[in-house]
C-alpha cells in the first residue's frame, strides 16, 4: 500500500472537491487488511474542517464501491440538516476506489460503550439515528417470510455435511440450526416494516455527538425488513459487552436494554417478528463467519466463538 499514491488521489479528489489540498494535513491513518478486505481511512484536517477519505484496495471489483458511495449519498442526501445524519460525499473516484466525505464528529458506539458509557442511553441513542435512517429512506408495510433466512440456515448446514464448507463446532451449530429452522413458523405472516437497509450495521457505523448523530460505511442499495439492521446492531452488542449469565434463557438482547433501544427505534416494537427471528439467525451467521480451524482463527475470533456459543446455550437450550 503506497503512501505516495494514497497522497496523489486526496489532492486530486480535494480539487475535485474545491478544496485546496495544501491547506489540509493528514492527522490521522487507520488501516483494515483480513481475508477479504483492505482499505486505509485518513483523517484530514484543515482550518475549515475535516475530512475523511477511505480507499478500498481488496475486493477489486468496482461494484461495492460504487454501492458504497450511491448509498452513503442517498442517505446523506436524505437525511441532511437532521440531528440523525450522514457525512455528505464530497468527491469520488470509482477507478482508484476511493471516496472523500464530511468527517463525522463524536465517538463510535463501540467506542463509547468499551470506556463505560451506560449501554441503556447509548442504544437508545444509536436506535433513534437508525429509526431514522429507515424513516427517511421511507418505509412499506411487508408480511414477514422467514422461509429464507430459514432456508440459508438449512443450506449451510447441508454444505458442511457434503464438505463444501467447514463451520467452527459444527455439532453445536447443527443443533442450534435445527432451533432456528423450528422456529420459522412462528413468525410467518406477520405484518413488518421494510425499508432500505445499511447493509453493515454493527457498533462501529454510529457515531454519537451530543444530541447529534451519524451514520457510516454503508453497504447496500436494497430495501429489507427493519429486522436485519436491528439484529446485527443488537447482536454485536450482545456478542462483545453482555453479561452473558445475566440474560433470560432465551433472550438474545437482555430485556431492559432491548426496551431501551427499542425507546429510540419507535418505527417497530421489540415483538416485531423480522427483530425476534433475524436475532436468531444472526447469531448463526456471525458464527459461520468465523473460520472452522482454531489455526485460522484469530484471538478476537475465538473468544467471539466462545460467546456465541454461551449465547446460544441460553437462546435455544442446552438441547
Amino acid at each position: 500500500m503506497d503512501i505516495s499514491s494514497d497522497q496523489q488521489v486526496w489532492e486530486a479528489l480535494a480539487r475535485d472537491a474545491g478544496l485546496d489540498p495544501g491547506a489540509y494535513a493528514v492527522a490521522r491513518i487507520w488501516r483494515k487488511e483480513t481475508r477479504t478486505h483492505r482499505h486505509v481511512v485518513m483523517r484530514i484536517e484543515g482550518e475549515s474542517g475535516a475530512v475523511i477519505l477511505k480507499r478500498i484496495f481488496h475486493p477489486v471489483d468496482e461494484k461495492p464501491f460504487v454501492t458504497l458511495v450511491q448509498a452513503q449519498a442517498r442517505a446523506a442526501e436524505a437525511m441532511a440538516e437532521a440531528a440523525e445524519s450522514v457525512p455528505q460525499v464530497l468527491a469520488f473516484d470509482t477507478e482508484a476506489r476511493a471516496v472523500l466525505m464530511e468527517a463525522a464528529p463524536g465517538r463510535t458506539v463501540y467506542d463509547l460503550l468499551d470506556h463505560g458509557a451506560g449501554a441503556a442511553d447509548v442504544l437508545c441513542r444509536a436506535g433513534r439515528w437508525l429509526a431514522a435512517f429507515h424513516r427517511a429512506s421511507g418505509t412499506e408495510a411487508r408480511v414477514f417470510q422467514p422461509r429464507f433466512m430459514r432456508d440459508h440456515v438449512g443450506h449451510l448446514m447441508r454444505q458442511h455435511e457434503a464438505g463444501e464448507i467447514a463451520l467452527a463446532r459444527p455439532g453445536d451449530f447443527a443443533r442450534h440450526g435445527a432451533a432456528v429452522i423450528a422456529l420459522a413458523d412462528a413468525h410467518e405472516g406477520r405484518q413488518t416494516l421494510s425499508s432500505a437497509t445499511h447493509g453493515d450495521m454493527h457498533l462501529r457505523n454510529i457515531l454519537l455527538d451530543g444530541q447529534r448523530s451519524w451514520g457510516i460505511d454503508f453497504s447496500a442499495l436494497h430495501s429489507a425488513p427493519v429486522g436485519f439492521d436491528i439484529a446485527r446492531l443488537l447482536l454485536h452488542y450482545t456478542g462483545v459487552f453482555a453479561d452473558l449469565d445475566a440474560l433470560p434463557p432465551g433472550a438474545v438482547v437482555h430485556p431492559d436494554l432491548l426496551a431501551a433501544f427499542f425507546e429510540g427505534y419507535d418505527l417497530v416494537g421489540p415483538d416485531d417478528p423480522s427483530v425476534q427471528y433475524l436475532l436468531r439467525v444472526r447469531l448463526l451467521m456471525d458464527w459461520a463467519a468465523i473460520p472452522a480451524r482454531r489455526m485460522a482463527r484469530s484471538a478476537g475470533q475465538t473468544r467471539r466463538l466462545q460467546r456465541l456459543g454461551r449465547l446460544a446455550e441460553r437462546v435455544f437450550g442446552a438441547g
